[in-house]
């Protein structure tokens, strides 16, 4: 049926015509057509039974009267509202496979209408104000947005505020999740005040390679984001990236829509999944709100190994963090400055504060400070504008400014303070139209993100420690005072993206309904590196002994800068100064990409099967490759009436190229070098002549697009007012991205000048294979006991993945592992793609989430609960040799199986109306557990228990 031709015409000032008895005739109508056979099942039901009905629900944002026809429609009730009541309030979203009461939830949430459902007959009501401010209504903490199919979930609005996120970033959330898989490290113990997004793969995929958005438009950070361990925050050549081109804080969003199998092919780019952050829509009437929640040390408690405690708190390094402080602050204020016109303005500030030694071994420095404070900090202003031209044209403009800044020092220098900068911006305008055949979306887009870094200093020194450079340690091995950063470097990615989108009506052929849908993207990325400023590291450090007293030149100008007298720690009188400098001129390296894409698909309904064939088409003028993603999904309704559902798919899905390939080529001609002869008696002498630019150490090639190929099963069966969703997948990685050297791929040496003899390049030389089981239980309605109201959901997944990429694209391979030859791991001979992955791969876990409502004393409580089996951590052994032969040696740590408890408790205090107070307070791991995990320096902890508190008004 033609939605479109049941809307209520509305007069000039958008208030319906209708009177109530027509309207209620017009709804009950609808109601009765599409589904006249089922009213005669449906009378002898209990009202709950008739409510608690499972329905395929689709409906958009929209006029509520046209929301409520269109649910009539699809859930076979008959509905009775009053004009007046709907008046110029709007419906939400809704879609997926669920009851007619948690549609109805979700469809009036925000609208201050209640309803009532007595002899077969829904009506509506407003609600009191004391009502609507404490009224949560049927949570549901993970539910499947789609059920056909089984490859799309949705954590809502209520799961966001009642989740213990902590932190409050998109990716805690997903916590949930059963497909998700989190870093090993992610809760580290080690590194408490960290406010970044953590790392997420999904069924086995390279965590650089899903794809994030904000309300349908791309924000992945292309520039280098498999580049972001500790190790890499301080170097001369290049900054630290994210996967998260902005991090979104949760307060934002509406929802958060997750596609782990059976993706559509309207979405391309990802290897692993589709992670779609939809943010909020302002409401009718004027509301607002403010809180701030925080953390602290205090509040923690850390578990330490013994033998690394007293480095620990005698820390130098972000990687050891004995003390912290966070906090958030956030505020909103939206409603509708017309009756079709509304507005939503959102802010959120992140800050923590981690105080720091500025000298090992507790050394207090007389000549600098002795401790110094990192912090971290993210902000997010979002203005989010919502338009309602006529019955036919939506307009959504949303303008994101997401900076986030990292103060960092380097341990034993002096004026050696940086600043990484990350994070960015987005405008993007929103077009739809409805059409009497079809619903098209256009959707414009600007971002411009970056990973770049701030120095105080250009030039690098490592002094030895003197009367003269006095603030390192003299009484350590090394008696070094080192000093100043290594200057300035600015890497951006801003980009410009189209998307169109149609959603046409339903039409029959041969007994068969079709829902087609197509579209295209358009996109143009420009990425640089660049230096704005030169920078210049000295080496070759030479002290020469007493008598050698004078730093001038044999010119007679002195060396004031790379040469120095002073006492040693001998007490004896002595010069020294630097033979080579290594210059980083000035200078960027840039390129452009196009890229373009295509998709067609038709959700086909023949009976009780339904099936989706679709296929994208990809090409750019980076890799200069075109790739066809074929996708197929099919469900059958075993018994027609939703209670057994079976699930299968086969799909492919092409990742993204990284600019990072392109922008590494190139760096080095960016570097020249100075150098001088030994002293000459009594003297220094000059440096000589800059020598021309380094040769390039990597030579960019154009290789494929890195693709996984996907096939599944599954079965969603409803029992005893539950859903049980098994599902199994396999996934075969091919074409992944590598680094090695030239030589080993048969390519022809260097030329020594431009070009190194020996260079590395990239390659499609990865793999990988991944098995995956997943079980979600959850019950369709919420439990109601003593007049509590609880939702639940049982979660549980066991996945196996094999990878010859273990870490990201800047693995270097040697010919060995290009050619997949047998290696050892644990005794037994494999081939090297055959070894587990050595980072997201606990390999079964099973979490329950509640949220309980408590109206009586306006409290909500939520509970995460968590159990991880224990894994083995591979670990790269050296070679071994067995019969004669040599070959590379793994061996495993054994990290014991983890289990949490998370908890929130939020409290309401009506004040007047529908203003009230909230006190909320978080508690990660309430039984203090110890939890177990290794990483590159061996075996060490999550966080103990952890308390945050929340406090607020909203109104």
């Amino acid at each position: 049926m033609n939605t479109q031709s049941h809307r209520l015409k509305r007069s000039s000032t958008g208030t319906p015509t209708l009177s109530k008895a027509v309207s209620l005739g017009l709804l009950s109508l609808c109601a009765a057509l599409p589904l006249a056979t089922s009213h005669a099942q449906e009378a002898a039901e209990p009202a709950s039974a008739s409510m608690q009905r499972q329905h395929s629900f689709d409906l958009d944002a929209q006029p509520l009267a046209d929301s409520l026809i269109a649910f009539a429609q699809q859930s076979g009730l008959q509905v009775s509202v009053d004009p007046s009541l709907v008046g110029h309030l709007r419906g939400n979203v809704v879609r997926g496979q669920m009851s007619s009461e948690q549609a109805l939830s979700r469809l009036l949430d925000g609208s201050n209408v209640g309803w009532d459902y007595e002899q077969q007959v829904l009506t509506f009501h407003a609600l009191k104000s004391s009502q609507n401010a404490m009224e949560l209504g049927n949570t549901v903490v993970l539910a499947a947005a789609d059920q056909s199919f089984m490859g799309e979930t949705v954590v809502d609005r209520r799961a966001i505020e009642a989740f213990p996120a902590a932190n409050g970033d998109i990716t805690t959330l997903l916590q949930m999740h059963p497909s998700v898989q989190f870093s090993n490290t992610q809760q580290s113990s080690s590194t408490p005040g960290e406010i970044d997004p953590a790392d997420i793969s999904i069924n086995g995929a390279a965590f650089y390679q899903n794809s994030f958005m904000i309300d349908g438009v791309g924000i992945n950070n292309d520039l280098d984001p498999g580049r972001h361990e500790w190790s890499t925050i301080a170097d001369a050549r290049g900054t630290p990236s994210r996967s998260h081109g902005i991090a979104l804080d949760a307060d934002l969003l509406e929802e958060v829509r997750v596609y782990d199998s059976n993706v559509p092919a309207e979405y391309g780019g990802f290897n692993g999944g589709v992670i779609n952050a939809v943010t909020r829509r302002p409401t009718e009437d004027l509301h607002g709100k403010l809180s701030m929640s925080m953390s602290r040390s205090a509040w923690a408690n850390y578990h330490i190994n013994e033998e690394d405690r007293e480095d620990f708190e005698n820390s130098t390094t972000s990687q050891e963090q004995p003390e912290f402080d966070k906090w958030t602050l956030r505020g909103t204020l939206e409603g509708h400055v017309t009756e079709n016109f509304g507005a939503l303005f959102n802010f959120s500030r992140k800050h923590s504060t981690i105080p720091l030694n500025s000298y090992s071994d507790g050394f207090n420095s007389t000549g600098d400070k002795s401790k110094k404070d990192q912090t971290r900090q993210i902000d997010n202003f979002l203005l989010k504008t919502y338009w309602q031209v006529n019955d036919r044209l939506q307009l959504d403009v949303s303008l994101t400014h997401a900076p986030q800044e990292s103060e960092y020092f380097r341990e034993n220098s002096k004026n050696s303070d940086f600043v990484i900068l990350q994070g960015g911006q987005q405008a993007a305008i929103k077009a739809t139209w409805f059409g009497d055949a079809a619903k098209f979306t256009h959707n414009l887009a600007y971002t411009n993100l970056q990973s770049s870094r701030d120095s105080d200093s250009n030039v690098s020194k490592q002094w030895r420690w003197s009367s003269e450079k006095n603030w390192g340690n003299p009484l350590r091995d090394t008696s070094l005072s080192r000093e100043g950063s290594f200057g300035d470097i600015e890497q951006r990615q801003k980009s410009m993206t189209y998307t169109f989108k149609s959603d046409w009506e339903p039409i029959q052929a041969l007994g068969i309904e079709h829902n087609f849908q197509a579209g295209l993207e358009l996109a143009y990325q420009q990425a640089n590196y660049k230096r704005p400023e030169s920078a210049t590291t000295a080496a070759g450090l030479i002290a020469t002994a007493a008598g050698s007293n004078s730093c001038s030149f044999a010119s007679g100008e002195l060396d004031s800068e790379y040469c120095s007298i002073g006492t040693n720690v001998s007490g004896t009188l002595t010069r020294q100064y630097f033979r080579n400098l290594t210059h980083y001129n000035a200078g960027e390296i840039s390129m452009n990409e196009k890229r373009y894409a295509l998709f067609l698909q038709d959700r086909m309904q023949w009976g009780r099967l339904q099936v989706r064939p679709g296929v994208r088409f990809d090409g750019d003028d980076y890799m200069e490759k075109k790739t066809i993603a074929p996708r197929f999904s099919a469900d059958y309704d075993l018994f027609g009436d939703s209670s057994t559902v079976l699930t299968t798919g086969f799909n492919r899905y092409y990742g993204r190229s990284m600019f990072k390939y392109r922008l590494a080529d190139g760096r080095e001609s960016l570097e020249y070098r100075q150098s001088r002869a030994t002293a000459s008696g009594t003297t220094v002498n000059e440096f000589g002549a800059i020598t021309r630019g380094e040769a390039d150490s990597s030579s960019f090639r154009k290789i494929d697009i890195p693709y996984n190929d996907e096939w599944m099963v599954g079965i969603a069966q409803r029992w005893l007012n539950t859903t049980f969703e098994l599902k199994y997948l396999h996934r075969d990685g091919r074409d992944q991205v590598v680094r090695t050297q030239g030589v080993n791929l048969g390519l022809p040496p260097g030329d020594g000048v431009d070009e190194s003899i020996v260079y590395t390049t990239y390659t499609n030389a990865g793999s990988s294979e991944t098995d995956a089981v997943s079980l979600a239980i959850t019950p369709d309605a919420e439990l109601r006991l003593f007049g509590t109201r609880s939702s639940m959901q049982f979660a549980a997944d066991w996945t196996r993945t094999r990878s010859t990429n273990n870490s990201n694209y800047d693995v270097s391979f040697s010919r060995d592992e290009l050619n997949d030859e047998l290696v050892m791991y644990d005794g037994k001979l494999m081939r090297f793609s055959q070894l587990p992955a050595a980072n997201f791969n606990r390999p079964w876990t099973a979490r329950i989430t509640t949220i309980t409502h408590v109206p009586q004393a306006n409290l909500t409580l939520s509970n995460f609960l968590r159990y991880r089996a224990g894994y083995e951590q591979i670990v790269t052994d050296g070679t071994i040799e067995v019969e004669g032969a040599t070959y590379d040696n793994y061996s495993f740590g054994e990290v014991n199986a983890a289990f949490t408890w998370d908890l929130r408790a939020k409290w309401e205090i009506p004040v007047i109306r529908d203003q009230s107070a909230f006190v909320a307070v978080d508690v990660k791991n309430v039984l203090d557990e110890v939890a177990e995990i290794y990483s590159s320096t061996g075996y060490k902890y999550e966080m103990g228990r952890q308390y945050w508190l929340e406090v607020g008004y909203q109104f």
